[in-house]
C-alpha cells in the first residue's frame, strides 16, 4: 500500500491524469461545437415549433359584402284605361306602336344595392307621350298630351334564400293636356292639368336559386295606394336574366327579359276639377344590367 500511494502521489503520474482530463474536456468541447443541439439541449420542444407554424393565420380574401346593379331597360308598353278631366271621361286604349310613335322621349332606369340580408332598390321610368282619342259622349275626336313619371324606392329583407319581403313608396306625377273642338252643343275643350301622389307599397319577391349562377329567375309584386294616395295601385313583374362570363370568371353584365304590369286608380277634386287616372301600363321589357 505504501509503494501504492507512493506512484499515486508521484508528480509524474499527476501529469499524466491531468493531461488525459484535459484531453477529454477538448474533445467533449469540439463534438459540443460541431453538433447542432437536439430539441431537448435547446429546451424547445419539436411540437411547440410546428403549433406555432400551424396557428399562425393565413391571409384570407376579404368577401364583398355589398353589390351593385345598375340597369337601363326598355319597356314597350300598352296602356288600358280612361282619364277624367274637367268631368270629361277619355277611354285610352294605346298599344306599344303607338307609344312608340308618339313617345316625345323617356328614361327608365333602375338602381339596386344588395347585401346578403337585405337590399334597397329605385326604380325610374318617365314618358313624355301624345295620343288622339275619342270623347265618348259627344263623339267629338281629342288630342291627348300627357307626360308621366314614376319613381320609387323599396326596402326588402331576405327571410329566406328564395323569398323577400319589404315595403316601399312609389312617387307618382302625371301631366295630361286635353284639347277638342267645339261641338253642335258644347264649347271647345282646352285643358292642361297636372298632379302629384305617393302611394305607400307592400312589396315581395321570389327568386328560383340555380345551381349555375349564370342563370336568374323571379318574380316581385306590389300592392299599395290604400287611399293614402291612389285608391289602389298593383304590380306584377316576372322577370330572367342571363349573366355572360366577365372580368375575372366575375358576372359583370347580365342581359334580361321581363314582362310588367302596372296599375292604379287615382281620384281627386270634384265638378269641374274632377280628375281620375284609372290607367293599366303593361308590356314586355328588356334591361341590360351591370353588375360591379
Amino acid at each position: 500500500m505504501g509503494l501504492a500511494l507512493q506512484a499515486a502521489l508521484d508528480p509524474r503520474v499527476i501529469g499524466f491524469i491531468a493531461a488525459l482530463i484535459l484531453a477529454g474536456s477538448a474533445q467533449a468541447h469540439a463534438q459540443a461545437d460541431d453538433d447542432p443541439p437536439t430539441t431537448e439541449q435547446a429546451g424547445t420542444p419539436e411540437s411547440s415549433v410546428s403549433s406555432v407554424e400551424a396557428e399562425s393565420p393565413t391571409p384570407v380574401a376579404k368577401e364583398k359584402v355589398w353589390n351593385f346593379v345598375i340597369a337601363p331597360y326598355v319597356l314597350f308598353p300598352f296602356m288600358n284605361g280612361s282619364l277624367t278631366l274637367a268631368n270629361q271621361q277619355v277611354d285610352v286604349n294605346i298599344t306599344a306602336g303607338d307609344i312608340i310613335r308618339a313617345l316625345n322621349w323617356g328614361l327608365m332606369l333602375y338602381f339596386a344595392a344588395r347585401h346578403p340580408k337585405f337590399s334597397i332598390a329605385t326604380d325610374l321610368l318617365y314618358m313624355n307621350l301624345g295620343q288622339g282619342g275619342q270623347l265618348p259622349v259627344s263623339d267629338r275626336s281629342a288630342d291627348l298630351k300627357m307626360q308621366q313619371l314614376l319613381a320609387e324606392v323599396v326596402f326588402l329583407g331576405r327571410i329566406v334564400e328564395w323569398f323577400e319581403l319589404g315595403f316601399g313608396g312609389r312617387v307618382n306625377f302625371v301631366q295630361v293636356g286635353l284639347t277638342a273642338p267645339a261641338g253642335r252643343l258644347l264649347p271647345a275643350v282646352d285643358l292642361d292639368d297636372r298632379h302629384t301622389w305617393f302611394d305607400p307599397l307592400i312589396v315581395l319577391r321570389f327568386s328560383v336559386p340555380f345551381q349555375n349562377d349564370h342563370w336568374r329567375l323571379g318574380l316581385r309584386a306590389d300592392v299599395g295606394g290604400f287611399a293614402a294616395g291612389s285608391l289602389y295601385a298593383w304590380q306584377v313583374y316576372p322577370y330572367g336574366g342571363y349573366n355572360f362570363d366577365g372580368i375575372k370568371d366575375r358576372r359583370v353584365f347580365e342581359l334580361a327579359l321581363a314582362f310588367r304590369a302596372l296599375g292604379m286608380k287615382y281620384e281627386t277634386g270634384s265638378g269641374l276639377n274632377r280628375f281620375v287616372y284609372d290607367i293599366i301600363t303593361w308590356g314586355p321589357e328588356i334591361g341590360f344590367l351591370f353588375h360591379f
